[in-house]
Formats: C-alpha cells, structure tokens, sequence
C-alpha cells in the first residue's frame, strides 16, 4: 500500500462520524410499567394497540405507533410530553407550520432530547391532546397515522376527509403494569 492510499485511509478514519452519532445507541424498554408513567397506544382499527415510540426505542426521531414490546413509557409534565424510558428523556415535538392560519392537514411529530417549544400537551380523560393558541383545531384528541405508521397532529375534522394513506386515531393512556397487544 503506498503513502498516499494509507494517509486517505487514515484521513477518513478520523473524520468519518462515531457509529453513535449515525445510529444512537436505544435504551431497551422495560417490560413493567415505572412508577408514574403511561403507556400511549391508540385503541381502534387499524392500530389497535399500537403505542406510541420511536425506531429503534428510546433514541430522537419520528415518533411512530409500533408493537408493544418496544413501547415508550410516558409522563406530561408542564406541558410537555415526555419519555421518561430514554437516556437522557426525549421530549415529543410538533412540526410549526409557516401558515398557521392555514397549516397542513398534517403537523409531524418527533422526539428530541429538547423540550418542544411550540404548543402544550395534556390529558382529556385518558387521551392524549395538543394544542396552541395560533392553530384552531375542531378536536385537540384528533391524531393521523401514516405512511410507516408516523403519527401527526391532525388539524382537520376526525373522521373527514382523511389524507390518503393516512387512519384518523386518538391516542390514549394505558397503566396497566404490562403492556400488552
């Protein structure tokens, strides 16, 4: 091997990223439920007892409603939607539309080891709600599933005129010692 070949070997072994930074390294999930925490999982077709996580478990990004076995375990406190599984906990985000007086149907959610500086989740009964003041919303439970199974905030009407791809859901909490499909 000649000098040159070995030095850009070398050169991009050292500027090449950790395997942490590509693929954050996921926090198992417990199998019972911790003190204080909910599971969310949605409770009708086509999702039925699917629950809220990200893939892999535990780590920032799209937040997603997938198998029991790798479900998140969750807290609301101020206002925020927490993990409380992850190391450190991830915070649940929603995408702030540049129309708010006239956002997308669809307001993507993710998980981030921030706290989401726009809108305020909360418990109705045992559902989940979002909402902000700048995005008028007929029902604050109103959630759409997606295209691999990515959960959005739903500014439409629930139950009309559903995006194409998409299943209307509420999503609510579970605090059973076990989660179960």
């Amino acid at each position: 091997m000649n000098a040159a070949v070995l030095a850009a070997l070398i050169g991009t072994a050292l500027s090449a990223p950790t395997a942490q930074a590509d693929n954050p390294v996921s926090t198992p999930s417990p199998k019972t439920l911790q003190d204080g925490a909910y599971w969310i999982r949605a409770v009708a077709a086509p999702n039925y007892h699917k629950y809220l996580q990200t893939v892999p478990a535990n780590v920032p990004g799209t937040a997603v409603l997938e198998s029991y076995t790798t479900a998140g375990q969750f807290q609301v406190e101020d206002g925020q939607l927490v993990n409380k599984v992850s190391k450190p906990p991830l915070y649940m985000w929603v995408q702030e539309p540049a129309d708010k007086a006239n956002p997308p149907r669809t307001l993507g959610t993710s998980f981030n080891t921030t706290k989401n500086p726009f809108g305020t989740f909360a418990w109705q009964g045992d559902a989940l709600t979002w909402s902000v003041a700048s995005v008028k919303r007929q029902n604050l439970a109103a959630w759409l599933v997606c295209a691999k199974q990515a959960l959005f905030i739903n500014t439409g009407a629930y139950g009309y005129q559903t995006p194409s791809g998409c299943s209307d859901q509420t999503i609510h909490y579970y605090n059973d010692k076990m989660a179960n499909n």
